[in-house]
């Protein structure tokens, strides 16, 4: 499943200037949804989705060493099996 629209994570390092680690929270989840979009610990925002065509999941993940997690939005499209980042804030 391959991730087509990854700007908004770069959009957000450059908006929030998270810290490394939280960067590479992201990024390991990110890399880890390419195989599996409904991936643990995602939960589907059903208000945001279509079904059947396509499903938006949110997260949050823990960083070691920081109070708040890091939370992306994204939309897994079913006909491409593509995943596009919507979102991403550690706000």
């Amino acid at each position: 499943m391959p991730l087509r629209d990854v700007e908004e994570l770069y959009r957000w390092i450059k908006r929030e200037s998270p810290s490394v680690a939280a960067q590479r929270v992201a990024r390991h989840f990110l890399a880890e949804i390419g195989d599996e979009a409904w991936r643990s610990p995602s939960v589907p925002v059903d208000v945001l989705s279509n079904q059947p065509e396509y499903e938006v999941r949110e997260v949050a993940l823990q960083v070691e060493g920081e109070d708040r997690p890091v939370r992306i939005w994204y939309r897994h499209i079913y006909a491409t099996d593509a995943v596009d980042v919507i979102a991403v804030t550690n706000r």
